[in-house]
């Protein structure tokens, strides 16, 4: 090829090369002129204000909507709650993020779910300004990093983040210091001047390094502080002569809380709504008389004859796994007025004794695992409340109807039964006929689960004998009625179920 051949591709191509960049532009121009005059840019400002509030909280990042059309850039930087989401870092990396270019004066930002991340101070006075007076979300994650100029952060940053004015509009905080803290410019309490008056929510967690008992005594110290979640442990020789009264929703520490301690914290958060993550072993025989009035849910692990210390007239939730230790022939009363959902895992003993003494009037659901064998007779006790029954035991028709004669207005049978016989199974569908004395005759559907190995029938036979009760049960009830019956065999792992209706 010849050098006018060369100079004439070379230029063709720049043509192209031109009229491509051109239609991208033109392409550009249209989805512009359409996004002005889209119906959606005739919504009053005030309906658009709401739609991006909604966005935002589904966990979105706000920079997005900048980037649609000039007015929705011009309403998104106005308002200031969308801003509220400032996550702090020294990593350079966060699972999750983006970037966004989104021009103008602000140029490049980064974005974590709804959050936008700062790791220069520059970067956090910017969002600062976007956000007004607001209360603020923040997280504060401090990793120790193999590389040391990675793990650098500026001490203005932490100045501008912790303390004043902007520690006075932090309503909710979650910080995570991982490693050792010795990449810190100075302890966490060098920036707080002052408890935060607005905080609200704070999850913390350590992996590793010492606490700052100063900031722990300042950051717990906040008079408005209801939700605390602890991802660690704490020292709690500083934490629990603190005030505790505020505190409604509380996430304890997987380790590092002592019996003792807890006892003494138990006392001050009587208050409380929400306490999860409960040391196993409480209450015990040191725990005080004491009473929870806006506690709704409850899961502990503890010996059945101390769990009488507790009052708690707002439960509805109960779930409550038995220790081995004393059960006494005489259980103290135990009211629950307005429970809903018991779940136990207790012995027949357990059983016999024990929940003879609960009142529960207002019990909806009944979940109940017998330990071991069933040394003991199901109860003479009655719950006409309850809809929903659900028994795991070892296979005995006459424990199994004692239970079910328990709740005799239950819509819904569960019955896992361990160990079971074609007899077993073939007594109790008897009893779910039986026009004189049926058992649970409001209900309208029952779960059998058992294993495959336990079954001598054969599998014909076990599906002729479900078809004859469902039917026989709708003869006699008028009412729908159905069994489902799953089989799981320990050998190949595999489960079946059958559905009669």
């Amino acid at each position: 090829m010849d050098e006018a051949s060369i100079g004439e591709t070379i230029t063709i191509d720049a043509q192209i090369a031109a009229l491509k960049k051109g239609m991208e532009r033109l392409k550009r121009l249209n989805r512009l002129q359409r996004s002005l005059t889209a119906p959606v840019t005739k919504l009053p400002v005030e309906l658009l204000g709401y739609i991006f509030d909604f966005y935002v909280e589904m966990q979105e990042t706000p920079w997005l909507l900048v980037l649609v059309s000039p007015l929705w850039r011009r309403i998104a930087l106005s308002m200031s709650r969308l801003w509220r989401y400032i996550w702090v870092t020294n990593g350079t990396r966060i699972g999750n993020q983006r970037e966004w270019d989104v021009g103008g004066d602000i140029g490049r930002v980064t974005s974590v779910g709804l959050y936008t991340k700062c790791v220069t101070e520059a970067e956090l006075v910017q969002v600062l300004a976007l956000s007004g007076a607001v209360s603020l979300h923040v997280y504060l994650t401090l990793r120790k990093h193999r590389d040391r100029r990675e793990q650098s952060i500026d001490n203005d940053l932490l100045s501008q983040l912790l303390g004043s004015p902007t520690s006075n509009r932090i309503e909710e905080i979650h910080l995570l210091i991982g490693g050792s803290d010795d990449f810190l410019p100075a302890p966490l309490s060098f920036y707080i001047e002052t408890s935060y008056p607005r905080l609200k929510s704070l999850t913390i967690g350590n992996e590793g390094s010492p606490w700052d008992t100063n900031f722990i005594r300042k950051i717990l110290s906040s008079s408005e502080l209801s939700s605390v979640k602890f991802n660690s442990a704490i020292p709690w020789e500083i934490a629990l002569p603190l005030r505790w009264t505020s505190v409604r929703h509380l996430i304890l520490p997987p380790y590092g809380l002592t019996m003792h301690t807890f006892n003494a914290l138990c006392i001050k958060i009587q208050n409380i709504q929400t306490l999860k993550a409960i040391p196993s072993g409480w209450p015990n025989e040191s725990t005080p008389q004491m009473t929870f009035k806006l506690l709704e849910e409850l899961d502990i692990r503890c010996e059945t004859n101390h769990i009488h210390h507790l009052n708690l007239p707002s439960l509805t939730k109960l779930n409550l796994t038995a220790l081995k230790g004393l059960i006494p022939n005489v259980y103290p009363s135990w009211a629950l007025p307005v429970l809903s959902e018991f779940r136990a895992s207790l012995t027949s003993e357990e059983i016999a004794k024990f929940l003879p003494s609960i009142t529960m009037p207002k019990l909806h659901t009944l979940t109940l695992d017998i330990l071991g064998s069933l040394l003991e007779p199901f109860p003479a006790v009655t719950y006409p409340t309850v809809r929903s029954i659900d028994l795991t035991c070892l296979a005995s028709a006459n424990y199994v109807t004692d239970a079910l004669n328990a709740v005799p207005n239950s819509r819904k049978v569960v019955l896992s039964l361990y160990d079971s016989s074609d007899e077993i199974v073939w007594e109790i569908l008897t009893r779910l006929t039986d026009t004189t004395h049926m058992v649970s005759p409001m209900a309208i559907e029952v779960h059998f689960v058992t294993q495959e190995k336990c079954l001598s029938i054969p599998n014909a036979s076990i599906l002729s004998l479900f078809r004859s009760c469902v039917a026989g049960r709708k003869a006699i009830s008028h009412r729908p009625f159905k069994i489902v019956f799953t089989t799981s065999s320990p050998d190949t792992g595999r489960i079946s179920t059958e559905i009669f209706s």
